[in-house]
């Protein structure tokens, strides 16, 4: 057919399929390294696998401590979570910014700051909230002595920019959470996300650690997160950032949602990097499983 298409001269269509010959054989040439994983052929594939190519990127932040805690606002949720895999899950209620004097209660990523057992609250008539666990400046964990705002838990935001729990859950998160634990709030989808690691894989060559916050940090950090938008994260974001434990974080400026990133098969280029590589496509950085399966992780 092509033969039959060169001597009619009709053949502007040849060099098209000839690049997608070439580009279609750089990937499947390797059968040892495949696209998706460097430890199983590509026939092997799992959907599992398949997947983490069409999910948006996200910046993964590797934790060296032992528990953090999430804040969904839009599930009016909370999950302290911990490296042995244990979630504890409780019912909250967040600032509501309709209400008087009141502010949704800022996403990020925090640090628990300060505890007590009854904190008092000078701006809303000296009301005392217990099991006071703060981690942004005026904004903490906490419960009520009258109960009426159990309805609410777990429904709705109905604060004046605290997250409120019930005054058992209150008791027990009091008891375990302790000063520098993690506190990422997000409404429903963050673009950045914690992983637990180990110092052993921090490589102080290219990897970032964080153990306090300042004006540097937020802007590497948010800088990230602005990459990914871009579609480029594989090209700029060098190295991983890695979370000390006993985290000091105040009045915190990082960002934890952006606009929705680009997933890995519509990175920029990709497929021109792809098509004139002259190493197997499995030693690309950024097309290693594990890496990949990091950076779109989800909850």
């Amino acid at each position: 057919m092509i033969i039959k298409g060169l001597k009619s001269k009709n053949f502007w269509w040849v060099v098209p399929l000839l690049v997608c010959l070439l580009f279609a054989s750089r990937i499947f040439s390797y059968s040892k390294g495949s696209f998706v994983t460097s430890t199983r052929n590509f026939n092997e594939i799992k959907n599992d696998d398949v997947v983490f190519y069409f999910l948006p990127l996200k910046d993964t932040l590797y934790y060296l401590g032992d528990d953090y805690i999430e804040i969904s606002l839009q599930s009016q949720l909370a999950f302290h979570i911990t490296r042995i895999g244990k979630i504890d899950t409780v019912k909250i209620s967040s600032g509501n910014k309709l209400l008087n004097k009141a502010i949704e209660t800022p996403t990020g990523l925090y640090a628990v700051q300060n505890k007590a057992p009854i904190q008092i609250s000078r701006q809303f008539e000296n009301t005392e909230m217990l099991n006071w666990i703060g981690f942004n400046g005026n904004i903490g964990f906490h419960g009520l002595k009258k109960k009426g705002y159990y309805a609410h838990l777990g429904r709705r935001p109905s604060s004046h920019g605290c997250v409120r729990m019930s005054n058992e859950d209150g008791i027990r998160w009091y008891q375990k959470i302790k000063v520098g634990t993690p506190v990422l709030v997000y409404h429903s989808n963050p673009s950045r996300v914690i992983k637990f690691s180990n110092f052993n894989e921090f490589n102080p060559n290219v990897d970032v650690l964080i153990d306090t916050g300042n004006r540097r940090l937020y802007s590497l950090l948010n800088g990230r997160l602005s990459n990914l938008v871009k579609g480029e994260h594989f090209r700029k974001n060098r190295g991983k950032v890695f979370l000390s434990k006993g985290l000091r974080l105040f009045n915190s400026a990082i960002i934890v949602e952006t606009e929705k990133s680009l997933p890995l098969y519509q990175q920029p280029k990709l497929g021109r990097e792809l098509l004139f590589a002259t190493i197997p496509i499995s030693s690309f950085v950024y097309l290693d499983y594990k890496f990949i399966s990091d950076t779109c992780k989800v909850k």
